[in-house]
């Protein structure tokens, strides 16, 4: 069905706002981008300003794609592409900062934490959850299509995210509620378990569903074996138990498909 004249101009009407204030962000962005490339020390807390900024955007883009399907019927693809975007360049900018590993001691990011050592464990998982709630407002946009495969990849580099602004060191120290930021390691720590799960359940269900692609299932392995560093760091017997458990029984799968592969190509030869 057609989209009216009337239609058309209602939600023309109701966008404006955001337009406008997509607008303003826009040249918020710009502004930090350029004085960031003009300080190098101060880069990181420019590139988190800037993240909060992607964000905000993402949202107001999520409310407009709303409005339009409200309004007008129609799905607004390219604004929850643009969304997309959105929310992963600024997963990029920052894993930039505080790392890609993921597979590392967890200890050893000591020194990439100090580049950022003005953004407390507070505003840390303050971040995080902007970038949770973001990303499910994002997904119930996205819906159905193809792009909802595009989310273990947006997981993963939250959960790489998480990992590496997480001081271990720190939560290792903070023995009791009395300790700096006890409940906000706490909760950053539940924060980066949980998000891991749900990166490799939407592995899983991509693997199964759509991709049939060994490297979903690699990339649960490495979750895996993250969590299972975390648990044996934090002491906690019996998550080390449930972990090996999804570990063994991934890596045989993993390990009868490579077999299969083999198999197949020396019957080709």
């Amino acid at each position: 069905m057609a989209v009216s004249k009337e239609q058309k101009a209602l939600y023309n009407d109701k966008v404006r706002p955001y337009k406008d204030a997509l607008e303003e962000l826009k040249k918020e962005s710009s502004t930090l981008k350029a004085a960031a490339r003009k300080n190098a020390d101060m880069e990181p807390y420019f590139m988190f300003r800037n993240a909060i900024i992607a964000l905000k955007s993402c949202n107001l883009m999520v409310q407009m794609s709303t409005l339009s399907h409200e309004i007008q019927n129609l799905k607004n693809d390219k604004l929850v592409g643009d969304a997309r975007k959105e929310v992963a360049n600024a997963l990029n900018e920052l894993v930039k900062i505080v790392g890609d590993q993921i597979d590392e001691g967890l200890t050893e990011n000591q020194d990439r934490l100090e580049k950022i050592e003005g953004i407390n464990p507070a505003r840390r998982l303050k971040l995080l959850l902007a970038f949770r709630e973001t990303m499910q407002n994002l997904k119930i946009a996205v819906g159905t299509g193809k792009w909802r495969w595009y989310f273990p990849e947006l997981h993963m580099k939250l959960t790489i995210l998480a990992r590496n602004l997480m001081d271990f060191k720190q939560y290792g120290a903070a023995k009791d509620s009395n300790a700096p930021y006890y409940r906000e390691l706490q909760e950053h720590m539940q924060f980066l378990t949980e998000e891991a799960q749900t990166a490799a359940q939407d592995f899983r269900s991509k693997y199964e569903l759509a991709s049939q692609d060994l490297a979903d299932l690699q990339s649960i392995q490495k979750l895996f074996e993250m969590l299972k560093r975390i648990f044996v760091f934090t002491g906690n017997k019996t998550e080390q138990q449930k972990i090996q458990i999804s570990l063994d029984s991934n890596k045989e799968r993993i390990e009868a498909i490579i077999a299969e592969q083999k198999g197949g190509k020396k019957k080709k030869k």
